[in-house]
């Protein structure tokens, strides 16, 4: 990103977090390590967020993870 080639492209891949409890308007939030480079990883990464967020299920809340891919 800091390089010396200024028109360079980055790519990377965020992991969101959507909590949203009820009916009420869903709260978005970034994972603890928030992008991953690799999307293969990233969209792997997710599924198994997945998988603990349906294993700890809390009462009225649901949580699902996201993969959303960045370019600058």
């Amino acid at each position: 990103m800091f390089g010396k080639n200024k028109h360079a492209m980055l790519n990377t891949n965020l992991i969101v977090r959507v909590r949203k409890y009820r009916t009420e308007q869903p709260y978005f939030s970034f994972h603890e390590m928030p992008a991953i480079a690799d999307e293969t990883k990233a969209r792997l990464t997710v599924e198994k967020l997945n998988e603990l967020a349906d294993l700890e299920k809390e009462e009225n809340w649901q949580v699902q993870y996201y993969t959303v891919p960045l370019t600058m």
